[in-house]
């Protein structure tokens, strides 16, 4: 049997999870519940995780004038009990702070410079802390800032270590011309290959100066730069390591700020190590709040707990995940949500498997009526919606469930069943079918898009001869 293998980038843990960093890891799950589905779970593995080992982590321990350990304790467990409470279902959550990842990041970083593609020199340049990382000056903004962080970059000056990443140029142009899906979508693809082609520069992986952070295994007066160990955590929580099955079917689910790591210097590395490559990278775009970007300042930081608390997790996930095409770039307001909430789920899905089951119980005493009136188009619904989530189409696949329950909804109003069967009894049978083998791959489907929800639709179809008792699946929100 195949093997999959889906991680999110590992969060910092110098605040706490905003709405972005859950519509990463709610869109990963989805894929994860998918593959699960079709693979089986025990052939399915889903990392997530913290990054700790980072500068902007000591100082907000500083700022909030906590001890580095304890800080990173609590705000580790903050993240990771958060996305349980999203109803996140991750097999793994990993800790750069954990021994394991430090005695995996020796061993890597060891077989790097064994291939003599480390060598010691002086750096002199601009480091943002924000971003954890240098910038060069076409890099910053008119003022000369980090463009994402609006302050000007610290100045170093130091001996590091540097990875010969320019050795890696003609290799990594031969890797996307052999591998063309290796980044998705394609307009990342084209942005890393023009910087590929502009010409790789070596780069500096090490600190003298940094407070925390893994040691070098060759000189342990160096500490490993943050970006560097931080992704090689991927194989740090692989089961069964980087020669496994689920390695080699590996897919990075990342934004696109961080593609250059991920497509450029992760892959180096990689071939350095003679490590074989995970499959593919897929980099979503970024969202703003109501046309804005997101900002403290701004007040406009959604925390993804409130409105799972409101509204539920299936809410969260499938009103988020179907504001716009995942890759894209797109824009989420909190308003045109809850509509969501009023109409497609609560008004729309919910609405329908209550109506129906309620008019199969008083006209047909809970008897399942199987037709085949209907099997074809059925049939064709659930392969589009699967074709959709092997593409990582997540919008379009949630608006296809939606489609499937609208048609249900048109058909049930279009023939007022409730009146026919009052007439036309026999008549009025074979549309309760047509509708309930609508609801069973509604239900199917919702495995995927609405794991919470998906156990009451099959409490209430029952089982093979007599449907349960009807359940409301989304309560009326004011």
């Amino acid at each position: 049997m195949p093997k999959a293998y889906f991680t999110t980038p590992i969060f910092y843990v110098n605040d706490i999870p905003h709405i972005g960093h859950a519509y990463n890891i709610l869109a990963t799950d989805t894929l994860v519940r998918y593959w699960r589905k079709k693979l089986g779970r025990e052939n399915v593995f889903f990392l997530t995780g913290t990054d700790e080992n980072s500068q902007k982590t000591v100082d907000a321990a500083k700022k909030a004038n906590e001890a580095v350990g304890p800080y990173l304790d609590k705000m580790a467990k903050n993240w990771q009990t958060t996305w349980e409470k999203c109803g996140i279902d991750f097999d793994d959550f990993i800790r750069t702070t954990e021994d394991r990842h430090h005695q995996k990041v020796h061993e890597v970083l060891q077989k790097i410079y064994n291939a003599g593609d480390i060598y010691l020199g002086e750096y002199v340049g601009k480091y943002c802390t924000g971003c954890e990382t240098f910038l060069k000056e076409d890099e910053l903004n008119e003022k000369g800032e980090c463009p994402d962080h609006l302050k000007k970059p610290d100045e170093l000056k130091e001996k590091n270590y540097f990875f010969r990443l320019s050795k890696y140029q003609d290799l990594l142009l031969d890797l996307y011309a052999k591998n063309p899906n290796f980044l998705q979508p394609e307009k990342r693809k084209n942005e890393v290959l023009s910087f590929i082609k502009s010409g790789l520069e070596d780069i500096s992986i090490s600190r003298e100066s940094a407070e925390i952070g893994i040691k070098f295994p060759f000189d342990k007066s160096h500490t490993i730069y943050v970006w560097v160990e931080a992704l090689i955590n991927y194989i740090s929580g692989c089961p069964e390591g980087e020669t496994s099955d689920f390695w080699k079917n590996c897919t990075h689910i990342v934004g696109k700020d961080i593609t250059k790591f991920h497509n450029v210097i992760w892959p180096a590395m990689l071939l350095s190590a003679k490590i074989s490559l995970p499959k593919e990278v897929f980099a979503h775009g970024y969202f703003t709040i109501d046309g804005t970007k997101m900002s403290k300042s701004l007040g406009n930081v959604v925390d993804p707990l409130d409105l799972s608390d409101k509204f539920g997790n299936d809410a969260l996930r499938t009103g988020l995940l179907s504001s716009f095409e995942f890759g894209n770039d797109g824009d989420f307001s909190v308003r045109n949500f809850e509509e969501f909430y009023r109409t497609k789920l609560a008004g729309g899905v919910g609405n329908l498997f209550n109506r129906v089951i309620i008019l199969v119980h008083k006209f047909l005493d809970r008897e399942k009526v199987t037709v085949t009136t209907n099997e074809v188009d059925i049939k064709k619904d659930l392969e589009k919606f699967n074709n959709l989530l092997e593409q990582k189409k997540l919008k379009a696949s949630i608006d296809h469930f939606f489609t499937v329950v609208d048609s249900a909804n048109q058909l049930l109003n279009d023939t007022e069943v409730w009146k026919l069967a009052k007439t036309d009894l026999e008549k009025a049978t074979d549309i309760f079918g047509q509708l309930l083998n609508k609801l069973v791959v509604l239900a199917q489907m919702a495995e995927v898009i609405l794991p919470e929800s998906a156990p009451k639709m099959k409490t209430m179809l029952g089982d093979k001869n007599r449907l349960g008792k009807a359940i409301i699946l989304f309560e009326r929100i004011e």
